[in-house]
């Protein structure tokens, strides 16, 4: 018997594990996949602070210094004089990840999928079907990782399906001539309606270009708008000579905060939990937080015997982060409503926004210093902002 199972190979699962192993807890990860981190699921935009506060190896991210807005009819160009935001190269991050779990103690598992759970007393029940057919799991605390299914949580009753998500669709490129140090972020209704796309090298030499809508705002397939994305003239001397290395797709939730996150044996932590920004769908790094965080409580509740760690990881994980993820999912529901006129206005806006805040803005960081910072300075910018927020 496992003291505990982690359903999902992610960056939350594999985080999770991690420290759960490193804890002394006897650990195992089940991945539905035959490989971690393929196929790519995640555009792996996010932010250098934070992943290096994480332990995150500079060899595994792409510094970018400029970020270009597109709208329908307008442009913005955010300059950084240090890199601020980065791009992943998610494969390889969730290969060192597994790594890592190894070799803390954790034994990991392929090809194996958890199709449900149920508590009893003492533990949990994992039940999941790998190559040889149907398992059953018994174990003190499982920990569900498995992204916007939340295969465990709803088997225990926890909290019923995501009602909104983001759904994306990505080309990976080898691309020869995108300057590596640039991004693009792209609105409007005929190439993302309700949603966003974008173009994110994250080594040289290669790029992600994707389309992310929303459901059930949208019902539009965005694999249909790549070769639209592809196509832009503001993207042709970068995408010069492109060719399509992979297709892939992925979900990430759109709500805010869930709660309880603990409840009959099972942790949740990443998409589960809804671990990620409403704002622009940007996850990696909460999901590496919060499962090293609940690691770590699922690790000292095995060796307490006592389930309050569990309760104190979810309490100190939401007072964290429940302001600025609310205010996230109040920006991306009004965002969502944007007809192309509000675009154009709204990347105008960004053009005359000081680099500081936008990646502020970027990073779901909506403290209160920020707006009275830039109501020192850009007063009409600030008031505009706040009134975004409570829309």
């Amino acid at each position: 018997m496992h003291d505990v199972v982690v359903a999902g190979g992610g960056p939350a699962g594999l985080s999770a594990a991690r420290t759960a192993g490193e804890a002394g807890a006897r650990v195992l990860l089940l991945e539905r996949e035959s490989a971690f981190g393929i196929p790519t699921r995640t555009s792996g935009g996010s932010f250098i602070a934070d992943l290096a506060a994480l332990g995150v190896d500079p060899d595994l991210y792409n510094p970018i210094t400029e970020v270009r807005f597109l709208g329908p009819t307008t442009e913005a160009v955010v300059r950084f004089e240090r890199p601020v935001v980065c791009v992943l190269d998610v494969r390889a991050l969730y290969q060192r990840l597994a790594e890592r779990a190894a070799a803390a103690g954790v034994e990991l598992r392929l090809r194996t999928t958890v199709t449900g759970a149920r508590a009893e007393a003492g533990g949990v029940v994992v039940e999941a079907r790998g190559a040889g057919g149907p398992t059953t799991l018994r174990c003190r605390h499982a920990v569900d990782a498995t992204g916007t299914a939340a295969v465990l949580a709803a088997a225990v009753g926890m909290h019923p399906p995501y009602e909104r998500r983001a759904v994306g669709a990505e080309l990976d490129l080898a691309a020869p001539h995108c300057p590596p140090g640039t991004c693009w972020l792209i609105v409007g209704e005929r190439l993302a309606p309700h949603g966003y796309a974008w173009v994110f090298p994250y080594r040289p030499g290669r790029v992600r270009l994707g389309v992310g809508v929303m459901r059930p705002d949208s019902d539009t397939d965005p694999r249909r708008l790549l070769d639209a994305v592809l196509a832009l003239p503001a993207l042709a001397g970068a995408l010069r000579d492109a060719q399509p290395v992979e297709q892939h797709a992925g979900l990430i939730p759109v709500a805010p905060l869930r709660t309880p996150i603990v409840g009959g044996g099972v942790v949740c932590a990443g998409d589960s939990a809804s671990h990620a920004s409403s704002l622009v769908g940007e996850g990696i790094r909460y999901a590496l937080g919060a499962g090293e965080a609940a690691g770590r409580a699922v690790g000292e509740a095995v060796r307490s015997g006592d389930p309050a760690p569990l309760r104190r990881f979810e309490r100190t994980w939401h007072a964290r982060h429940r302001r600025d993820f609310a205010v996230a999912w109040r920006v991306n529901r009004a965002l969502t409503g944007f007809v192309d006129a509000r675009w154009d206005a709204a990347v105008e806006a960004i053009g005359s926004t000081p680099p500081w805040f936008v990646a502020a803005s970027l990073r779901t960081d909506f403290r209160p210093r920020h707006i009275l910072r830039l109501g020192l300075t850009h007063p009409r910018l600030a008031a505009r902002y706040v009134r975004g927020a409570r829309a």
